[in-house]
């Protein structure tokens, strides 16, 4: 199991252009921080339609997802699942795009944001 501590080095470890993002506050006290550096991070990637990188950051937030205490599961929930739900998807091409990133551990989490009207429609 992920805990809130061990995050950083895991978004590091996948992620390494966030290294020096990372380190300008105490992430690894401050979950909530942590996860909504590598959400922005991973919004600008999908609006920039850099989906490789997006990929990798997605997937990331499943396995962190999946594998993460209660701490973690939340920050994921809270804090990554709303910047991801706010990426425009203007057309369907770009709704099944989005959709096929997703990961399985998420895209219950993601719909279900998406048909509550948090998220864009």
């Amino acid at each position: 199991m992920i805990n809130q501590y061990e995050v950083p080095a895991c978004i590091e470890d996948t992620i390494p252009a966030l290294k020096k993002a990372l380190h300008q506050f105490p992430a690894v006290f401050h979950i909530y921080d942590t996860v909504s550096c590598f959400s922005e991070y991973t919004d600008r990637q999908l609006r920039e339609q850099n989906f490789l990188v997006a990929g990798k950051c997605l997937q990331l937030a499943g396995r962190l997802y999946e594998r993460g205490n209660e701490i973690v599961k939340e920050a994921i929930t809270r804090v990554f699942l709303p910047v991801i739900c706010s990426v425009p998807l203007a057309d369907a091409v770009s709704r099944i795009r989005m959709y096929a990133l997703i990961p399985d551990a998420l895209y219950p989490l993601y719909i279900q944001h998406q048909l509550t009207g948090n998220g864009n429609r």
